[in-house]
């Protein structure tokens, strides 16, 4: 019942989930715009009121170099430029100043468990299971991506995000 605008953008990185700087970048992304708790979120949403819903993505694949960060946002159209400005200078700031100790804990711990919970619903478990065949990957490898993550500090995800996004 009401104008709407949406806002989507995206950029493609030539990496695949195995390269060295994919967690970092995971982790990254969540804290910026898919966590509970994002940035994107608090800023946009939370403190400026300027959109009903923002978020961030990033994947990538076991079989191609084609990874993709994308950011999308649903706002009145009179706000969608100050939704892309806002955007625009949350990533500036991450991208100079990187997260804080607080920030990638928490995020650490959250991810974690969301995957945790992934794994213990079927759905999610037999997914998981079916690409990890059909690439010839185990759970190990989501054990291994885990630990990764989870040895992350804020230096090597600022200078990851820095090396893959503009």
């Amino acid at each position: 019942d009401k104008e709407n605008a949406f806002l989507l953008g995206g950029m493609p990185i030539e990496m695949r989930d195995s390269h060295p700087d994919y967690p970092a970048l995971v982790i990254g992304n969540y804290i910026l715009g898919a966590a509970p708790g994002s940035r994107l979120f608090a800023r946009i949403r939370g403190t400026e009121g300027l959109s009903y819903g923002v978020g961030s993505g990033f994947s990538a694949s076991p079989r191609s170099d084609a990874a993709q960060f994308s950011v999308n946002a649903i706002a009145a159209p009179q706000n969608i430029d100050k939704v892309e400005e806002s955007f625009r200078d949350e990533l500036a700031t991450i991208l100079r100043d990187g997260y804080s100790e607080e920030e990638l804990a928490e995020a650490k711990r959250t991810w974690a468990q969301r995957r945790q919970v992934s794994r213990a619903q079927d759905g999610g478990l037999a997914s998981q299971l079916g690409l990890w065949t059909h690439v010839g990957r185990t759970m190990a490898w989501d054990a291994e991506l885990e630990a990764r993550v989870q040895a992350l500090t804020v230096e090597q995800v600022r200078d990851a995000m820095r090396r893959h996004l503009d």
